[in-house]
């Protein structure tokens, strides 16, 4: 049977199905703590004579998780009756393309697909040392940040973010401590949010060093600064990359991260 919930008061069982996978449901957790009753988000919860099956957040993004097939059916009938407004689906790759064959046609034509996103996680402490000049960013960065973020954004999925969306982002992930950079000047060598904490995970967004600075080692001992200054968010940080991008999984497993399961993203 499936559920509609629209606050963030997250029943028991659906909070132990999150549990189960810290890392995958990091994001998804994060986004049910965040709906209210005045949200145009809501969720997806279906039950069976055996318990929680599924979780599915349908807000800007669709971000599902099923354990069975029936889930997955629930699901996507629900959705065929709404209108359909999310820009992407991102998840496990299984979940993720299961509900996509269900209800690709009534969508626009994907413009992206990442089929491969290897999900890494750590909760040891890195294997290798902190850049001390990695620190909190301020207000004082703001503008700097957002035009690296953007840049990161246009080299991942080929267009410009909403700059009104991406600026206020970028000032409540400031305002809550979570953005990480190394600034050298009026120049970011290194940036990182903690983008998502949910589920005894946090999951970190927006990994971004220039071009011109990548093979020097700014990413992985920035990464491992980000690692040791982000430890009062949860237990366990993990993160996801796309399968080609070898020289940052090579950073990321220098840096102690461990694969732990697969994600996959529809950009539409």
């Amino acid at each position: 049977m499936l559920h509609i919930l629209n606050s963030s008061h997250i029943p028991e069982d659906v909070r132990d199905f999150l549990n189960r996978k810290p890392e995958a449901h990091s994001f998804l957790a994060s986004r049910l703590q965040a709906l209210h009753e005045r949200s145009r988000s809501e969720a997806l919860i279906y039950r069976s004579q055996f318990g929680v099956e599924g979780v599915t957040y349908i807000g800007a993004n669709l971000l599902p998780s099923f354990t069975s097939r029936g889930a997955a059916f629930a699901t996507a009938d629900y959705l065929k009756s709404r209108a359909l407004t999310f820009s992407s689906i991102v998840g496990e790759g299984e979940s993720v393309f299961t509900l996509w064959e269900l209800i690709k046609f009534l969508l626009p034509r994907a413009r992206l697909v990442r089929e491969h996103q290897p999900l890494l996680s750590i909760s040891t402490e890195p294997l290798i040392p902190s850049d001390p000049k990695v620190l909190l960013a301020t207000r004082d960065d703001l503008e700097l940040v957002i035009s690296a973020g953007i840049e990161m954004f246009i080299g991942e999925v080929g267009e410009p973010p909403n700059l009104s969306d991406f600026r206020a982002r970028a000032i409540e992930l400031i305002d809550e401590g979570r953005t990480f950079i190394r600034r050298e000047g009026d120049e970011i060598l290194f940036k990182a949010d903690i983008g998502a904490i949910g589920a005894g995970a946090r999951q970190i967004h927006g990994v971004w060093v220039p071009v011109a600075y990548r093979g020097r080692g700014i990413g992985s001992y920035g990464m491992a600064s980000v690692i040791r200054l982000s430890n009062s968010f949860a237990p366990r940080a993990c993160l996801y990359v796309n399968d080609f991008n070898l020289a940052a999984r090579a950073s990321y497993k220098k840096v102690g991260f461990v694969e732990v399961g697969e994600f996959a993203s529809i950009f539409l």
